[in-house]
């Protein structure tokens, strides 16, 4: 058995951050950070284009499927996580993106005190290293890269050029002062290749010494005696142990493994044959995530999806190595705009990610399209629909159950339908249409509410954002699972510290936020670390 002061469970962008920064915080701390994939080291990791070998690649990704969606005809999802060092941050679409400064607020307003966006902003600052934007709003001087991209699609500035014909403005930092607007990406890169949290935190000479880390070491249970967690047995029969233990590893696996450590809804716990040791039923609930479909068009230009299985692709991996530029550094997304489905509105409900490529999304990953075509993803940043994740079984090697009604709450329906609506607008809007050569999707057969909510059910995917089912809040309230200070009800020395925890979506991509995430839990087992040391 090994011996630690902290066990930090899960090596993605949460745990990784907690890891690096508690480490730094308190170097006399022994942390021991145990991840149950392998290392980062498949080439496609590295070149942002290859984002398309990696989704629902079994080397890279957990590749869970959820169960079918009655809101769409039974369609599977599947919910992808990293399988490596860094998690989804290894294998996702790279763009960077805050949050809105009032989604924190709403946090803090809904009972989460300590994580108003005010709270929040110097664990931003401390985290980026960002050349964009000025050094009051923006870190400079922080372990994560994030750059502009280093080859943009001329069809970028086409479609930003469109939306402002269209009356929306235009915004040289969304991660600045306000979102809203049309802009240009943003992403995790560094010299055109993937920066992950695993670059950011855990690569040799980032690694802190007094981090010791486990890799391809899945955690089966926790370790619970007398409503206290003192480690965590591994699946090849040994353990560590240590007085507190934090859990990062996901909306998904996080209330997989404290269901099957008998800390969850005490009935489903108990049909499975596992002893409870904390009935919170929030566990497991509050599933959340962006649905999004798109609206595409062919183009006169040749673009990125026919560049992937060309014989081209050798000559963009070699310029991409000596010079880091190219579409081989591309992500998906080369211009980001967060629009208002209603000019009413205070701040922005929408979501758009344009992008040089033209894919459909199944349960197998991304499926590129043989023509020149452009794709905006358009996701509804606020949707109302809610899921659950649920044990099949006692066995810690099966998949959990996600069932999650992408449109159970018709008001999703009904936005996102608004906003794809939005988004043809603007694709229809000079000088755009100078490069079009028609829509592609949904096609312009397409033009009632009815017509639309058709596509978009047959259409719709996830934007990979998922969280929620281990929501933190007030620990009196039984919809909570988590407190303020990111402890598990019920159970003594034991966090949680990814994105299950957030109480709901923000509007944009979440792995900054889960970054965050993970170093504030440093911050506060910090605090917690130095009264005992002190005592």
């Amino acid at each position: 058995m090994s011996q630690f002061d902290v066990i930090i469970v899960g090596a993605g962008s949460a745990g990784a951050a907690c890891a690096y920064r508690l480490a730094n915080a308190n170097p006399q701390l022994t942390i021991a950070l145990v991840e149950a994939g392998g290392r980062d080291w498949h080439p496609y990791i590295h070149v942002p284009a290859a984002i398309v070998k990696l989704i629902g690649s079994p080397k890279v990704d957990w590749g869970i499927q959820a169960d079918p969606d009655p809101t769409r005809g039974g369609k599977v999802d599947l919910w992808p996580a990293g399988k490596v060092l860094g998690g989804s941050s290894s294998i996702n679409g790279m763009l960077y993106v805050r949050g809105a400064a009032h989604d924190y607020d709403r946090w803090a307003a809904d009972g989460c005190d300590g994580w108003s966006f005010d709270d929040l902003l110097p664990l931003f600052l401390d985290l980026e290293a960002s050349e964009v934007g000025g050094s009051d709003l923006r870190g400079k001087t922080g372990p994560l890269s994030i750059q502009r991209l280093r080859s943009t699609h001329p069809l970028a500035s086409v479609f930003v050029d469109a939306a402002l014909n269209a009356g929306e403005t235009f915004n040289a930092d969304y991660n600045g002062e306000s979102q809203a607007g049309v802009a240009y990406s943003q992403a995790t890169q560094k010299r055109g290749q993937r920066f992950s949290a695993a670059r950011a935190f855990l690569w040799p000479g980032r690694k802190p010494s007094n981090v010791a880390l486990f890799v391809n070491s899945p955690v089966t249970k926790l370790k619970i005696e007398n409503q206290r967690c003192s480690g965590v047995a591994l699946a090849d029969g040994t353990s560590i142990s240590a007085p507190q233990t934090v859990i990062s590893t996901g909306a998904m696996g996080t209330p997989k493994l404290l269901m099957l450590s008998g800390i969850g809804p005490a009935a489903q716990l108990k049909e499975h044959g596992i002893d409870v040791a904390a009935d919170v039923p929030a566990v497991g609930q509050n599933l959340q995530d962006h649905p999004e479909a798109m609206v595409g068009y062919e183009v006169r230009e040749r673009t990125y999806n026919m560049e992937i299985n060309s014989w081209r692709v050798g000559l963009h991996a070699v310029r991409w190595a000596l010079t880091g530029r190219g579409p081989a550094t591309s992500p998906y997304p080369h211009a980001v705009a967060f629009l208002k489905s209603d000019k009413a509105l205070k701040h922005p409900d929408i979501q758009v990610q344009l992008g040089p490529y033209a894919f459909s999304f199944d349960e197998n990953g991304v499926v590129p399209y043989h023509k020149p075509a452009v794709s905006a993803a358009v996701n509804i940043s606020y949707p109302k629909s809610r899921g659950e994740v649920r044990l099949r079984d006692g066995d810690w090697r099966s998949k959990p159950i996600i069932d999650h009604g992408m449109f159970s709450d018709p008001d999703d329906m009904d936005l996102m339908i608004k906003a794809c609506q939005q988004v043809r607008q603007i694709f229809q809007t000079a000088p755009f249409t100078e490069h079009s050569e028609g829509e592609r999707l949904p096609g312009e057969n397409i033009q009632t509410a009815d017509e639309w909510a058709d596509y978009i059910r047959q259409v719709a995917f996830l934007g990979y954002h998922s969280c929620g089912t281990m929501r933190m809040g007030d620990s009196r309230r039984q919809d909570v699972a988590v407190a303020v200070d990111l402890s598990v009800k019920g159970i003594d020395g034991l966090k949680v510290a990814d994105a299950s925890v957030m109480p709901d979506l923000i509007s944009g991509n979440t792995n900054a936020t889960a970054m965050v995430i993970g170093m504030k839990a440093a911050d506060i087992l910090a605090e917690e670390f130095k009264g005992k040391l002190a005592a």
